[in-house]
């Protein structure tokens, strides 16, 4: 797992994170108010969601269960 936490208690649910996730990884809980890891799995380390939130409420690891594949042609 790449994103491995969002901190609801830190998290204020403006959205950027959802905003600049270019692989859709993350989704808003309008109900509870904050952002929260849909798709954990599809998550290619590009840190946007890091750089970008302006609470630090977003936790990425540098591990990945799965390689990310490259081809070379």
């Amino acid at each position: 797992m790449a994103i491995e936490t969002i901190d609801p208690r830190v998290c204020i649910g403006c959205g950027t994170c959802v905003a600049t996730c270019p692989t859709d990884v993350i989704r808003m809980n309008e109900a509870a108010g904050h952002a929260v890891i849909a798709y954990p799995e599809d998550c290619q380390i590009c840190n946007m969601c890091v750089n970008y939130c302006p609470v630090n409420a977003i936790t990425v690891t540098a591990d990945k269960s799965s390689p990310i594949l490259i081809a070379w042609g």
